[in-house]
């Protein structure tokens, strides 16, 4: 944790820190660069130098004074669509976790601020964010998960609930287990969602279905070429409705029913 004035026996282990820090990210501007190179960059926005500002800024934004010294968020979240997210692949985005947790450790305690615990940086996948959302929190570092609808609070735990789905469309179900907090369960035509409606009128990556920690079931459009509905109500592109048992669903041209009887 950064302290406001850190003892003279502190500097040497600072000072080879820093050192070793520097060492390393020569060897990951190389890796950095031959991605880029190679095409496996995530675009724009999973660029080292972009992502480190924007944290920056975040960090800024979010500073609160206790006391006399200043508190610096350590949580650090960026939320990535989905497609964004499976394009850059575990590889990049533990080599972007590593480097940013590591920069943004330096950035607080050269300025000297004072955290509530270890500096963080965690990458993750939401079907309601359309490119990238950093969220900045509070706290002790470990898994944990942002809510959807909160991006000023710390983050928290995940609640403890759960909801089976069923989706029923031309006499065949599909089926999917949510959890509050999890991943959401993505409806389209691409083999990597969890409900898949193979239809030509559906895309690849059409909609998604999330529970949140208080137990509302919500389903997005992802922007979608052809729409997605509930109950005749056209969601808005990008957009998100509370759903419930019985609905009348439509993504493009394919109508579903809606089963979630139970949150656990």
């Amino acid at each position: 944790m950064p302290e406001q004035n850190p003892k003279p026996f502190e500097l040497t282990s600072r000072l080879e820190f820093f050192v070793r820090r520097m060492f390393e990210r020569i060897g990951a501007a190389i890796d950095f660069a031959l991605r880029r190179g190679s095409g496996l960059e995530g675009g724009a926005s999973a660029d080292l130098t972009t992502l480190v500002a924007a944290i920056e800024r975040a960090i800024e934004e979010n500073l609160r004074r206790e006391g006399s010294r200043l508190v610096a968020p350590n949580l650090i979240e960026l939320r990535y669509d989905y497609e964004t997210y499976t394009r850059m692949g575990a590889s990049r985005r533990e080599f972007l976790q590593r480097e940013l947790s590591a920069n943004i450790y330096e950035y607080i305690y050269n300025r000297r601020y004072a955290t509530l615990g270890e500096t963080q940086v965690k990458i993750a996948y939401d079907a309601f964010t359309r490119g990238l959302e950093v969220r900045a929190g509070f706290g002790e570092a470990q898994s944990l998960v942002m809510p959807q609808n909160e991006p000023d609070r710390a983050m928290t735990p995940a609640a403890s609930r759960s909801c089976h789905v069923v989706l029923r469309i031309a006499g065949r179900e599909l089926r999917a287990r949510l959890h509050s907090g999890g991943d959401p369960a993505g409806i389209g035509r691409n083999s990597a969602n969890v409900l898949v409606v193979d239809d030509p009128s559906v895309s690849n990556f059409h909609a998604a279905l999330m529970l949140s920690p208080d137990g509302a079931l919500a389903l997005a459009d992802r922007g979608s070429s052809n729409g997605t509905c509930v109950n005749d109500v056209m969601i808005e592109t990008g957009g998100r409705l509370i759903v419930r048992d019985g609905d009348r669903l439509k993504f493009g041209d394919v109508e579903a029913t809606l089963s979630a009887p139970m949150i656990e």
